[in-house]
């Protein structure tokens, strides 16, 4: 006959652990551990904060937004590694894809940014369509270059220039 008693007070205090950790969530939502990001309305006005929050390798030198269109410019420079910049462009699509809920192109070109005289040549391009981007897939694990640059060509329209593959021939 005791153990009815416990049964019920246990019972008790974990609905009342439950409902408090529930409530938790809803004490600090300004908190990072409890925020959640919400995709937003990418336009000119808040286009700085999407892209500042982007991890990239390389400098950015135009950015571009056109309706529900993203166009960034990137340069390079002879010293950057083929997979920092292939993580880029796997990277700029992935935030603004999952950072915004309006924008289902983005466009992005990376300019040889080593060449001193005239403007500089076009290295890669990118074509990345919202439908083409899964929302659920896990976030690959870069390990290199070339695993990057499959998945690029599988998931997005990819243009490589003759200059880009004479880059690639000379480091390798």
């Amino acid at each position: 006959m005791k153990w009815i008693p416990r049964f019920v007070m246990m019972t008790i205090v974990a609905a009342a652990v439950a409902v408090g950790l529930s409530y938790v969530m809803k004490l600090d939502e300004s908190a990072g551990v409890f925020r959640t990001e919400k995709p937003v309305n990418v336009s000119e006005s808040n286009i700085v904060d999407v892209v500042a929050k982007m991890p990239l390798h390389l400098r950015i030198r135009r950015v571009e937004v056109s309706h529900s269109i993203v166009s960034i410019d990137l340069l390079a420079v002879k010293s950057t590694a083929s997979a920092d910049l292939m993580q880029d462009l796997y990277e700029i699509p992935r935030t603004m894809f999952s950072a915004s809920n309006n924008v289902n192109q983005v466009l992005v070109r990376v300019l040889d940014g080593s060449i001193t005289q005239g403007s500089p040549q076009l290295l890669v391009a990118t074509d990345a369509r919202r439908d083409k981007w899964l929302a659920g897939e896990p976030r690959i694990v870069p390990r290199g270059a070339e695993e990057i640059q499959s998945y690029l060509d599988s998931h997005y329209r990819m243009t490589y220039t003759p200059k880009w593959q004479e880059r690639v021939f000379q480091k390798s």
